[in-house]
């Protein structure tokens, strides 16, 4: 169970943050950035299992790749994003978390521009 593995990694990592915060509060934030990568780590080996399942379904029917590829992408940003948030604001620098999660969003939706026209264009064909 990898759940198990993750959830006593997290505790250990912020217990062992906690007892290094009242003496080198540095070491703090080293601490909190180990645990985030083995946990990212973790995350990435969850996501090929994703994509595997991905290829699989375009097999079995005929999905446009590039709206796959859009897809994946959206899920990186989405990830990358809310990861490095929240290690800005495990280290006080909530501005910062919040211009990343802005700038998330807005590749989100930069990068969904291309399904969304397909879709008006679809509705406009079903209401000519």
């Amino acid at each position: 169970m990898d759940i198990l593995k993750i959830a006593i990694l997290g505790i250990v990592g912020t217990l062992l943050g906690i007892m290094l915060k009242e003496r080198k509060k540095e070491y703090e934030l080293f601490i909190t950035l180990g645990v985030s990568l083995c946990i990212f780590y973790f995350i990435l080996s969850k996501l090929e299992l994703v994509l595997d399942v991905v290829n699989r379904m375009q097999e079995y029917v005929s999905l446009d790749t590039e709206y796959i590829g859009i897809l994946i992408k959206m899920i990186g940003i989405t990830y990358v994003s809310e990861f490095s948030s929240n290690l800005c604001k495990d280290a006080g620098y909530q501005a910062v978390a919040g211009q990343i999660e802005m700038f998330g969003k807005l590749s989100i939706l930069v990068i969904s521009m291309p399904v969304l026209l397909v879709l008006l264009e679809t509705i406009g064909e079903f209401l000519s």
